[in-house]
């Protein structure tokens, strides 16, 4: 019995329907606010910029100094006088610090006084050019009596053809000859070994007198002092393996920036791109350079290729083995899509927009890039120009009717 109570009451319940539907679109049809649809949101919209990006792989790396010079001495003695010190920016060339020169005189002047006995002897004063051989005073001489002694020794010869002078005085006018040419022989052998023996004491004058030079050590670069390992009348020695470590230069400008840049990324990098460096003494401050070398093989433990880079540090704030954070650069694109933050709307894993068109927003999934200037980068989803709604996203959807208003 209850049962068809039930049965009944939903059969009036079903002809009863469609009057009530009816009833209700007539309300909406005379402009009764029976739905929400129809009402239009006020909202701001912006246009899409189109925005030039500069590209750039960011890796970290390590400063270096371009060049690492240790200063020894190349002759040994007594530290007279040390002229700089730790941090002081030099010049090659400049005298970095003095030994002790009084033996290394001595030395000199005994090798002066050698070679001038020996130049005497050769005719050569003055330091003027030394003479040839055959010129030299004692091989003329001797060579003028050989000659003399020859041609006696013809004119005998002939007389003792006449038979005008015995063979006894033709003998000794031979014997005389042969002895004024060995005489001559042994002038000219003595000239000789003097001018060698000149040459070798021209040698030790000219040694003498380059260790002399060697007392001041100087500079082999433009650099900066890193280290000082040495003390005013410390005895150094120089020329051995022994050598004492006097000081450390290092070439800080430009400086060297080694990094390591991921495998997928070595197509785009190349020589001549630009680089900026950052590092924590100045943050916020970038300084720029340039690459210079890039790796031809990936290490296979990091995956990961090297590159050098070249960083100008003219007033010398960089220093060598500061930690660097790296950016560089590897293309410029041009016309990217730029939005607000507010424009992008995120929900439950779902990026969006909302274009605006006649008053109408249409909801696009978008895809973002990376943030610049408080602008978002579209990397799909928007053109440049497009209107984008900047207000009220949550109560937005596709097809939904807009009134935009002024910021």
């Amino acid at each position: 019995m209850r049962c068809r109570f039930v049965a009944r009451s939903c059969g009036l319940l079903l002809l009863l329907l469609p009057p009530l539907l009816g009833c209700s679109r007539e309300q909406a049809a005379n402009g009764a606010p029976a739905v929400a649809k129809e009402q239009s949101l006020a909202i701001t919209v912006t246009p899409v910029e189109a925005r030039t990006v500069i590209r750039r792989v960011e890796v970290v790396g390590t400063l270096e100094a371009d060049e690492e010079v240790m200063v020894y001495g190349q002759v040994s003695g007594s530290v007279e006088r040390i002229l700089v010190d730790l941090g002081d920016r030099v010049r090659a060339g400049q005298p970095l610090l003095q030994l002790d020169q009084a033996d290394l005189q001595l030395q000199v002047g005994k090798a002066e006084a050698i070679l001038r006995q020996t130049r005497t002897r050769l005719g050569a004063m003055n330091g003027g050019d030394m003479l040839p051989d055959d010129q030299q005073p004692v091989v003329r001489q001797a060579k003028a009596n050989s000659d003399d002694a020859a041609l006696w020794y013809e004119r005998m010869r002939s007389l003792y053809k006449e038979g005008a002078v015995s063979r006894n005085d033709l003998d000794t006018a031979l014997a005389k000859s042969q002895a004024l040419q060995a005489a001559l022989d042994s002038a000219m052998s003595q000239v000789r070994a003097l001018a060698d023996q000149l040459r070798e004491q021209q040698a030790a004058l000219d040694l003498a007198r380059r260790n002399l030079q060697y007392t001041v050590i100087r500079a082999p670069i433009d650099g900066s002092i890193k280290e000082r390992n040495v003390s005013a009348g410390q005895y150094i020695a120089g020329g051995s393996m022994q050598n004492t470590k006097l000081l450390t230069l290092v070439r800080d400008d430009p400086l060297k920036l080694k990094a390591s840049v991921p495998e997928r990324f070595q197509g785009q990098i190349r020589p001549g791109q630009e680089v900026k460096v950052q590092v924590e003494a100045y943050p916020g401050r970038e300084f720029s350079g340039t690459a210079k070398r890039v790796g031809p093989a990936v290490f296979t433990d990091t995956r990961t290729f090297p590159i050098e880079a070249r960083v100008p540090n003219r007033e010398g704030l960089l220093k060598p083995g500061s930690f660097a954070k790296v950016r560089i650069q590897i293309r410029v694109d041009r016309a990217i899509p730029f939005v607000p933050e507010d424009a992008v709307y995120y929900f439950v894993g779902i990026t969006k927009a909302f274009v605006v068109t006649d008053g109408v927003a249409q909801e696009r999934q978008i895809t973002v890039g990376e943030r610049q200037d408080g602008l978002v980068e579209i990397v799909e989803g928007l053109q440049p120009g497009e209107q984008v709604a900047t207000s009220r996203l949550s109560q937005l959807f596709g097809g939904a009717t807009v009134q935009v208003m002024a910021k």
